[in-house]
């Protein structure tokens, strides 16, 4: 069931995307287009927007006026990824499995784009189908999850730590603000839309906090045992720099099962909600599950 959901909703938000950045103006105009379209078109598992999608859906069958919302949390995704790779940064040459945006274009180019796509989120989320109490509270989610209190703050943590200690309560931090804070903010965007109630909004917030936070232990997995050209990017990088990691704290054996432990709670939190589309439910559920499973 989850494969199939997620691949007819993949069909639409790729469709989208390719709206938004295959305009042709026949001017300088394209050049900039294909830079800003390459990370997004390199793919990905869209999770993030899938998310949004299916939490609007617990709670309406109607989630058109979601796709546009989830589009922009996608481009602040890759905005984030373009940056991330930089030299400065984590100074990465791959990125699902083709050269980083800087590589390719150089790294003006990609600092450029990063810059770009992340304006045009909020351009996009402007224009959402949505009444205007709900687009003030989207416009409130994303530019606090993407910001100086979410994705941002958890990039300066990780920077700031790169040859200073780190203890394992500073690691939980980092990976709620630099990894779980816009997969929360999806679940969360996804039950405003649909006008949850102030119980079932909490419940779907757990769960987003805690599968974005498997999802970053996972990483600390795959980059420790993954193959390189399989996971996309270049592996080891944690271990190679003496990273504060799940599993440099726990092993792998017991990072697999910190893991296991967030996801039973994340499942704990969404059956919870009182739905009768029982069906996203286990969907969301089975989702959980591929985030521990997954190999890239």
């Amino acid at each position: 069931m989850m494969k199939e959901y997620i691949n007819e909703k993949i069909i639409e938000i790729e469709n989208a995307l390719k709206l938004m950045f295959n305009k042709r103006h026949g001017s300088i105009r394209d050049e900039f287009n294909e830079i800003l379209y390459y990370p997004i078109s390199a793919g990905g598992k869209r999770i993030r927007p899938i998310l949004t999608i299916l939490s609007c859906q617990l709670f309406d069958d109607d989630y058109k006026n979601a796709i546009i919302p989830s589009i922009a949390l996608e481009l602040i995704h890759t905005y984030s990824l373009i940056h991330d790779d930089l030299p400065a940064m984590d100074n990465d040459s791959m990125r699902r499995g083709l050269p980083t945006t800087h590589i390719k274009y150089g790294e003006a180019n990609a600092i450029l784009a990063g810059d770009g796509l992340l304006t045009q989120a909020f351009e996009i989320l402007s224009t959402a189908d949505v009444d205007n109490d709900i687009l003030r509270k989207l416009l409130f989610e994303l530019s606090y999850a993407a910001g100086t209190d979410g994705m941002v703050y958890g990039q300066y943590i990780d920077l700031y730590y790169e040859k200073k200690p780190m203890d394992f309560e500073m690691l939980k931090l980092l990976h709620s603000k630099k990894t779980a804070a816009l997969i929360r903010c999806a679940c969360r965007m996804g039950a405003i839309i649909s006008k949850a109630n102030e119980k079932d909004l909490a419940s779907i917030t757990e769960y987003g906090e805690c599968i974005g936070l498997t999802f970053q232990i996972q990483d600390d997995i795959l980059d420790y045992i993954a193959d390189e050209k399989e996971l996309g990017k270049t592996v080891g990088k944690d271990a190679k720099n003496d990273k504060l990691t799940y599993v440099k704290q726990f092993g792998l054996d017991g990072a697999k099962e910190q893991a296991s432990i967030v996801t039973e709670k994340a499942i704990l939190a969404i059956k919870k909600i009182e739905t009768k589309n029982t069906d996203k439910i286990n969907i969301l559920i089975e989702l959980a599950k591929y985030i521990i499973e997954r190999g890239n």
